[in-house]
């Protein structure tokens, strides 16, 4: 630990504001803006602006010259926020996607030691399920709405092991689809930004998830619609697909994702 004589204390504090200042502003900012709303002389800002960069927390827009935090620091915030439990974060939204659907609504999160998931929370359906959920309880990603929700959007490279690793079915012990066949069902649920399964999990239900980003736009978890079969309707399922990424983009912009979702082509 540095001691007080250590310390660059004015710099430190310098520099924080000019941090605060760009991550703050509604869009890219200027050097000359940041100069007057937090009163340094523009040189200063400069100089400051050049350290934060150099430790990847601010970039330049090529073009412009107006400034704005880098992905890493926006990922350094979206750790901060899931630290504080998303699961915190994420019950006013369940409670929501369930009153507007009135199927109920689970949040998966991704372990990614495991390279599996667990649900961590549900909030339950006015109209009592036909069977019960497990929570966090460890379950393959590659099965499922609400795991391969997660999957379409996790790195290649981690996704390509999963696939590799052809996990069964976690109930019905069935073999996983050949790897051909779920990179084909995984570029599908990126185009349209949700995923759809029949009781590959659950049997007798249907899933309808999106996934939950973080800053990076690599999936955290996923929200999911799970319904009885015997009360699905395939024509409403374009409807609670909207009402589940809706649900599940909230969270995103929560973990600091800023990357509009691709609309659902019709």
């Amino acid at each position: 630990m540095r001691t007080g004589s250590e310390a660059p204390t004015g710099t430190v504090t310098r520099v924080v504001a000019v941090l605060r200042a760009v991550v703050e502003a509604e869009k890219d900012v200027s050097a000359a803006e940041l100069a007057e709303a937090i009163g340094l002389p523009r040189p200063t800002v400069h100089r400051l602006l050049d350290l934060l960069a150099k430790e990847d927390m601010v970039e330049p827009d090529p073009d412009t010259r107006r400034w704005r935090p880098t992905v890493e620091c926006q990922r350094l915030g979206a750790l901060l926020v899931s630290r504080r439990d998303l699961v915190r974060l994420a019950r006013p939204v369940l409670a929501k996607v369930v009153a507007r659907s009135q199927e109920a609504c689970l949040l998966g999160v991704y372990l990614p030691r495991r390279r599996e998931m667990i649900y961590a929370a549900e909030h339950i359906s006015p109209d009592p399920l036909s069977y019960r959920i497990e929570l966090n309880a460890p379950v393959p990603v590659n099965w499922g709405a609400s795991g391969r929700a997660i999957l379409a959007f996790l790195p290649e490279e981690e996704s390509e092991a999963i696939l590799a690793e052809r996990a069964p079915a976690p109930v019905s012990g069935e073999k996983a689809p050949t790897v051909g066949v779920l990179r084909r069902e995984l570029e599908l649920i990126r185009q349209k930004g949700f995923a759809f399964s029949r009781g590959q999990k659950i049997p007798g239900s249907r899933g309808i998830a999106a996934p939950i980003l973080g800053a990076d736009g690599i999936a955290v978890g996923s929200l999911t619609l799970t319904i009885p079969e015997m009360r699905f309707r395939e024509e409403a399922k374009e409807q609670l697909a909207e009402m589940v990424m809706g649900g599940a983009e909230e969270l995103s912009v929560m973990l600091g994702h800023r990357v509009p979702r691709t609309p659902i082509e019709r």
